[in-house]
């Protein structure tokens, strides 16, 4: 969340950056064009901003702070769902939040490596914040016996990238419309079976039949 976000002026200057950023790139995007699409003066950018990189980053944190609001730690109190339910609304969670501001999430996917060594860096070390959340997940789930023991950092690097790898289908070549309840089930059918422990398994099967039986009781 960006300090000031209420002023109007901000927010269009922020909306045309991300629009620029997602569409154009970083190199071809430019101060003038974003304040220019903005509708708003040079020196309004100035006021909040100390370049076109500063802005950039400025997105990144916002993103990474928005998207770690939506990481709930996992309780293990009794009484409280089962830790692959509260793993299954984190990820509605996230899923919710990048599909519902496409030209950012499109900044994040889509920048090449025609970006600069600074800008590139910036999104490299935005990735690595995001593995570092995956990762403590499965040290947790490991501690408590739910996942089985592995490279916990290749592992998360590989849960990232699937899910990095859906989103951005979803967002440049959408089928039809998003399904967010039915690609967290997809996502998670296909990343827990790679790290759960044998034993705990029988939960997933049991998320199995439930589906099926809802979707026959919904024919």
């Amino acid at each position: 969340m960006f300090d000031g976000e209420r002023d109007g002026r901000l927010q269009r200057l922020v909306n045309s950056a991300k629009r620029s950023f997602a569409t154009r790139g970083f190199h071809a995007t430019s101060v003038s064009l974003i304040v220019q699409e903005a509708g708003i003066a040079r020196g309004t950018f100035y006021l909040h901003f100390d370049n076109k990189l500063h802005l950039f980053q400025s997105l990144l944190d916002s993103s990474l702070q928005n998207l770690t609001d939506q990481i709930k730690p996992i309780s293990l109190e009794p009484g409280d769902p089962h830790p692959l339910e509260q793993i299954s609304d984190n990820l509605t969670r996230v899923l919710d939040l990048v599909l519902a501001d496409r030209d950012l999430s499109a900044i994040l996917l889509n920048q090449t490596s025609s970006m600069s060594e600074v800008v590139e860096s910036r999104l490299y070390d935005f990735y690595q914040q995001v593995a570092d959340m995956i990762e403590s997940s499965l040290v947790l789930g490991i501690s408590v016996d739910l996942v089985r023991p592995c490279d916990t950092r290749l592992v998360a690097y590989s849960l990232m990238g699937s899910v990095k790898e859906v989103v951005q289908q979803m967002i440049i070549a959408p089928r039809e419309e998003a399904n967010v309840e039915e690609t967290v089930q997809e996502l998670l059918a296909f990343g827990l079976r790679a790290v759960l422990k044998e034993g705990q398994m029988s939960f997933l099967h049991e998320r199995d039949r439930s589906r099926t039986a809802g979707v026959k009781a919904g024919r």
